[in-house]
């Protein structure tokens, strides 16, 4: 059937390559909750521990070492007192993740998803990465981001700090960090959305592994002594972390024990992944 109307032009090749699979998925899954104004809400409160800490910042210079006493770490300029606020960070990074992350997977389950995403030219990995770096991209909002900020804003408004430290050194740590322990829990909770197909049950598992497991640690170390932390999920990645900082250790054994954890976790988490999601394919 002709078409007669005037703005009807044949399609032509852009000559463009088209995006990389992965990248669509992730950058769908990034901008959608970012259309939701409760969650926006949420992002600016996660940015207020960051405004807390520029302000001190600032003032510790005004009023010398009497704010920085009653300040503490958050008058740190080290790379230990940038560690202290990725740590406080944490409760923002589960709750972003509880809403962001867990119906990555689920929801596909539930709905029958993977179907129609392996009916087009996608990989395994294509699928897990994209999925993955949704997650990964609001831990680095509420971690990364504010730390380089405060790095360079540190280095503006505060006496006795090095650019080498402020501006090369504790970015470097913090990226490092960040992004390991980021590619860690996102696959970890990719693997616990992929173990259901219910959202609920996959925040309830989520919360209870993130926060829930640092109260069972904690009884049981009262009668098992210091190595029971080793149930604590939260702890390994800062106690990890600590030896990239310089700062204290969280816990008392070794660092290199938190890494192996953290280690065997992500590995655990990828094979559950291979072996939940299937790719299918369209028989014509």
């Amino acid at each position: 059937m002709p078409v007669y109307e005037r703005g009807y032009r044949h399609w032509e090749p852009s000559g463009r390559a088209p995006a990389a699979p992965w990248w669509v998925i992730a950058r769908r899954g990034i901008l959608s909750p970012l259309k939701r104004r409760p969650f926006l809400l949420l992002l600016l409160l996660a940015w207020v521990p960051a405004v807390v800490k520029g302000t001190i910042l600032y003032f510790s210079v005004q009023s010398g070492d009497l704010l920085k006493l009653l300040g503490g770490t958050w008058a740190d300029v080290d790379a230990a007192g940038f560690f202290a606020f990725i740590e406080r960070q944490d409760s923002f990074v589960m709750i972003l993740l509880a809403i962001v992350g867990s119906p990555l997977i689920a929801r596909d389950r539930a709905e029958n998803g993977h179907a129609l995403y392996f009916a087009r030219p996608l990989t395994l990995f294509d699928y897990v990465a994209g999925k993955g770096l949704i997650a990964l991209f609001y831990i680095l909002v509420v971690t990364l981001a504010p730390v380089l900020l405060l790095a360079i804003y540190g280095y503006l408004v505060t006496s006795g700090a090095t650019g080498f430290d402020m501006l090369l050194l504790t970015p470097l740590r913090a990226t490092v960090f960040c992004l390991l322990t980021g590619a860690s829990l996102s696959l970890v909770l990719l693997a616990l959305s992929a173990a259901g197909r219910r959202t609920v049950f996959v925040v309830l598992g989520w919360l209870l592994l993130f926060s829930g497991t640092q109260i069972i640690a904690r009884i049981l170390s009262l009668f098992g002594g210091p190595w029971m932390r080793v149930f604590d999920f939260r702890a390994q990645y800062f106690h990890a972390g600590s030896v990239l900082f310089g700062a204290s250790p969280r816990l008392d054994y070794p660092p290199l024990i938190s890494w192996l954890l953290i280690l065997g976790w992500t590995i655990g988490a990828w094979v559950f992944l291979r072996r939940r999601i299937r790719p299918v394919e369209v028989v014509s």
